[in-house]
């Protein structure tokens, strides 16, 4: 072997080496026990249903409140195709079942997200260590290991592409038609993967724009290079809005008065140290945080102001400190661009959530830049590394937790993991959707369910997301047949349960079975 190609003379090598063969391993694992799915995902899975029923791309039928045993069909617009889309398509070509082509879908996309950014540092001026290094340190956060537990649709094909779209961008030296193309495909690419990627999709054309005006003092030549870059992103946009979006709903079309809170504007401003060092699902969610605040407001303020301070000191020091120009143009642009998106969604209230995972991108690029600062001293890189140890045991203890519960889940039909139902619950419901092919309908209180139940027709009451005249004016008329309702104990306890079943107003003995400590079965039959 060539000595200039050996390990021993190529340290960092070993690092790739390794984070290789960690993600190989988490690939194995999740083969053989899948993740759970996440709601967002698990309404794409309901479209796959629908699609792989003979209805056409993805419309989402369900019964018609005006009258149940009628179908409507919605254009499902809120979330890009991809989530469902991509294991749609390994799970025919390789006959797998839903849950195995989602774990091929989660190893296929860690292995090319953790490539597409080590070749996109490198291309971004750092050397193979550093980027080895970052690559190594992204493998041990949060928000790698998640998707290997629960499956978080977009957000894993998201990773995959963003990488890979940044290190395409800065290899544009001149606008020719190969470079307008790139930009064309690239914003379909990555609208298919995750909606939210628009907005990556203008930073990463900015830092084309910026690049290769970069040095010009003609304002006519930077103008020029402006126009034609819009000439193929307004036609992707164009394309996007014309055949997907126009369609239906998506997050931004929803909105109230403005929002002016301290969060609006200190989240995004902390958003480089909230993603790349998972510290937005560390504590659980500084905003959202569905499994209760580990901080009263008065205190998370405060949290998200200091840590909105020391991502501005860090952006500043890598203009001022990192040598590397294209570096500092893409870090600059997306948390420029990424501040002014998320601060306009804030105000106008639009349906976006306060999570760190919204700018996952801003803290990947962020981590060379930290990592090549603490490079620079030796207590700061014992620091690191010290930091970096409680990480891998925190990622290490998290994972090995919650793989035991996805073991230990009940698995139907679709061969994923569901935690939140016993496996004696998931049977129950299966055996009557096969009992009872075409003729029930089956309401369940979210939507991971609905891809264990394929033969019948799928009523979704996401009651949590309701307002109280919401739920008021809640009315299915009609026979649809048998209905089954499924129901948290909960539901009985705060009237909701009694709320649900007389909304169907053509039934009116419900019968109720226990099925486990958590869940009641209503049925009724017109």
């Amino acid at each position: 072997m060539n000595a200039s190609l050996s390990l021993k003379n190529k340290p960092y090598r070993i690092v790739i080496l390794i984070t290789g063969l960690v993600t190989l391993v988490l690939g194995i694992l999740i083969f053989i026990v899948p993740p759970s799915p996440f709601p967002d995902p698990s309404w794409g899975f309901q479209v796959m249903r629908c699609m792989q029923q003979g209805h056409p791309f993805n419309l989402l039928l369900s019964p018609n409140p005006d009258n149940i045993a009628l179908d409507d069909a919605d254009f499902l617009s809120w979330w890009s195709p991809g989530q469902y889309l991509m294991p749609y398509f390994l799970k025919t070509i390789l006959w797998l079942n839903t849950g195995k082509a989602v774990a091929l879908t989660v190893s296929l996309c860690s292995v090319l997200g953790l490539a597409g950014y080590y070749q996109l540092f490198k291309r971004l001026g750092f050397t193979p260590w550093i980027s080895a290094i970052s690559m190594a340190f992204i493998a041990s956060q949060n928000f790698f290991i998640l998707p290997h537990i629960f499956y978080t649709g977009g957000e894993t094909l998201l990773f995959a592409f963003a990488g890979w779209f940044l290190y395409g961008c800065f290899g544009v030296s001149k606008l020719n038609w190969q470079a307008l193309l790139f930009v064309l495909c690239t914003g379909l690419v990555g609208f298919f993967a995750k909606s939210s990627a628009l907005w990556m999709y203008a930073a990463g054309v900015a830092c084309i724009w910026i690049n290769v005006s970069f040095g010009q003092k003609d304002i006519l030549k930077w103008l020029k290079n402006g126009v034609l870059l819009a000439i193929p992103f307004i036609s992707a946009l164009v394309i996007i809005y014309l055949f997907y979006l126009s369609k239906g709903q998506n997050p931004s079309n929803a909105g109230g008065p403005l929002l002016i809170k301290p969060e609006t504007f200190s989240f995004p401003l902390a958003s480089p140290l909230l993603a790349g060092l998972s510290l937005d699902e560390l504590f659980n969610g500084f905003i959202y945080h569905p499994d209760g605040a580990m901080f009263s407001y008065q205190w998370t303020t405060v949290i998200l102001m200091v840590i909105a301070l020391s991502a501005l000191a860090l952006v500043i020091a890598v203009y001022r400190y990192v040598p590397e120009r294209r570096y500092a143009i893409a870090l600059i642009a997306f948390y420029v661009i990424g501040n002014v998106f998320f601060t306009y969604l804030y105000l106008k209230q639009a349906a976006v959530s306060f999570e760190g995972r919204h700018y996952r991108i801003i803290g990947l690029l962020a981590i060379p830049g930290i990592v090549y600062l603490v490079s620079k001293a030796k207590i700061s890189r014992i620091a690191f590394g010290i930091v970096w140890i409680a990480f891998i045991c925190w990622e290490f203890k998290t994972f090995k937790t919650e793989y035991n519960y996805n073991r230990h889940a009940s698995h139907g039909i679709s061969g994923l993991s569901q935690q939140a139902y016993l496996q004696s619950t998931l049977d129950e419901l299966s055996s009557l959707d096969a009992q009872h092919t075409n003729q029930a309908i089956f309401v369940i209180p979210s939507p991971d369910i609905a891809i264990e139940l394929p033969h019948n027709r799928i009523i979704t009451l996401d009651i949590e997301d309701m307002s109280s005249q919401e739920f008021a004016e809640l009315k299915y008329a009609g026979n649809g047949g048998i209905i089954y309702i499924l129901m948290p104990v909960s539901y009985e306890k705060n009237g909701t349960a009694r709320g649900i079943c007389k909304s169907f107003v053509n039934y009116h003995h419900f019968e109720v079975k226990p099925l486990d400590k958590d869940y009641r079965l209503y049925t009724a039959i017109n």
